[in-house]
């Protein structure tokens, strides 16, 4: 019986064993690493590898080298192609003050088949993706992505991902595409963009630097666009440098718990500033000009145990270069827009049912064959977007009485949502009268709704009342669903 109850016994010896309270007797202790095993690489490079752990060697104390053994576990798990990594320290051959590392990696399957359907403004669509995971070694990653929209939006992509390129703290990514977009039900044209991109961000995501060049068409499919969207068709050459800056210290940015950046208020915020400009490259009337200015921003704050305030606001600035300076007009791609949920949101709304419009051509005017008379309806308009405009909102955020909605994260708020959104660019027009026509053209609305919060945006169902208007823009009274990517 003693014999059986022996190894019992060595196992309740071992679970009471203080491993921590060992390790802190002998962190200060001299050791050093003797080598480096690698365990478990089948496609990825030792080199790669060895990079993040040679800094082990660095270390004169077991404490130095188990900090050090930390670091490298989370900058090799960063890298997205293992499942697990355990990094083992025994003794060495060389004497008690030096050490073995054996590092054992389980790396991630290659291939991923990726499918799932998303909404974005008032279209659905169906996106798959084929993913190879380090198929090379180098922790790269392709991805071959098709996209389609419920509104005949096509998207294309394929793309190589590379983390830290010639062994720098950023992210590399080259990618070619072809992005069709059907803008009809808004602006009565549709997009075709086919290019490439560049983009180096930093690991932490915070910064992001890209180059992009392309060739853009756009066309009039149901030749019924307007007078203004007429003057936009045709090919151009987009050759434009980007950059994102972007930050946040949101626990929760609907109820936020706890503050790290702020001792007098149980508050948190994020932000989003993207700057572009396009027009590099030799001169050509092709060539797209324009610097383009994107910021958001968002505050949230703990007023109660399930009930916080939100403060968002989002503006926007479009202004062409070279040639002609704000006389001419800046490309409808590239303005903003406002009305709806998303970006550029005003609830109570159409979708990009607020600012400049216009009517749009009657069919037979458009050259139907028929030879008969006007058959569009009546007083449909084409929004052409706007090169200022700003929103903002106010919401207080508010748990529901139901454990079962609260548990996934299905909340209320009431709020308040105000916009404008002008041209500032085109003949006969100036900063000075574009500015005080943003002033004095915001439009008001308020609500109340419900809102739930999924892993790819919110899905909102608002009952909205419009307080403040302007002609031609679109109002929605009453019961409005809409969804809002994340903004950051």
């Amino acid at each position: 019986m003693a014999a059986e109850a022996a190894p019992e016994q060595q196992q309740a010896e071992a679970e009471e064993y203080d491993f921590e309270g060992a390790f802190q007797r002998l962190a200060g202790a001299k050791c050093r690493v003797e080598r480096i095993l690698l365990v478990g690489l089948e496609r990825t490079k030792q080199e790669l590898v060895e990079a993040e752990l040679r800094r082990l060697k660095h270390g004169c104390t077991l404490e130095e080298i188990r900090d050090a053994a930390m670091a490298a576990h989370d900058e090799l798990m960063a890298l997205d192609v293992f499942d697990a990594i355990d990094l083992v320290l025994t003794e060495g051959s060389k004497g008690a003050d030096t050490c073995t590392v054996v590092a054992r990696f389980r790396e991630k399957g290659m291939l991923r088949l990726h499918a799932g359907t998303y909404v974005q403004g008032t279209e659905g669509s169906v996106q798959t993706s084929l993913n190879l995971t380090n198929p090379l070694g180098h922790a790269e990653q392709v991805s071959l992505g098709a996209e389609y929209g419920s509104q005949a939006t096509n998207i294309y992509t394929l793309a190589v991902t590379k983390p830290k390129p010639f062994g720098a703290a950023l992210l590399a990514d080259v990618r070619l595409h072809q992005l069709g977009h059907n803008y009809q039900p808004w602006s009565s044209y549709a997009e075709l963009l086919r290019g490439g991109q560049v983009t180096l961000s930093s690991e932490d995501g915070r910064h992001a630097v890209s180059y992009e060049l392309g060739w853009r068409r756009l066309t009039d499919p149901g030749r019924t666009a307007s007078r203004a969207v007429l003057g936009q068709l045709g090919d151009k050459l987009l050759s434009a440098v980007k950059y994102v800056h972007r930050g946040e210290t949101f626990d929760s940015a609907t109820f936020p718990t706890q503050v790290e950046c702020c001792s007098r208020a149980d508050g948190s915020y994020g932000y989003r500033a993207e700057t572009q400009v396009a027009g590099l490259g030799a001169p050509n009337p092709s060539l797209l000009r324009y610097v383009r200015q994107h910021l958001q921003g968002k505050a949230a704050f703990r007023l109660a145990d399930g009930a916080a305030l939100t403060l968002s606001a989002e503006a926007g600035l479009l202004l062409p270069w070279g040639a002609g300076g704000l006389a001419g007009a800046t490309p409808i791609s590239d303005r903003f827009f406002l009305g709806g949920t998303g970006v550029g949101a005003l609830r109570g709304f159409a979708q990009k049912g607020v600012g400049p419009s216009d009517a749009r051509r009657p069919v037979a005017e458009a050259g139907s064959s028929s030879g008969g008379e006007a058959t569009h309806p009546l007083g449909r308009r084409d929004a052409l977007g706007g090169d200022l405009f700003c929103s903002l909102m106010a919401a207080l955020n508010f748990q529901l009485p139901a454990e079962s909605l609260r548990s996934v994260g299905i909340h209320g708020h009431v709020f308040v949502n105000g916009g404008s959104l002008v041209q500032g660019a085109g003949p006969g027009r100036s900063l000075q009268s574009a500015w005080h026509e943003f002033a004095t053209s915001f439009r008001w609305s308020v609500g109340a709704g419900i809102v739930w919060p999924t892993r790819i945006g919110k899905l909102e169902l608002n009952l909205c009342q419009v307080l403040a208007r302007q002609p031609f823009d679109q109002p929605r009274v009453g019961l409005q669903f809409g969804f809002v990517p994340p903004a950051w």
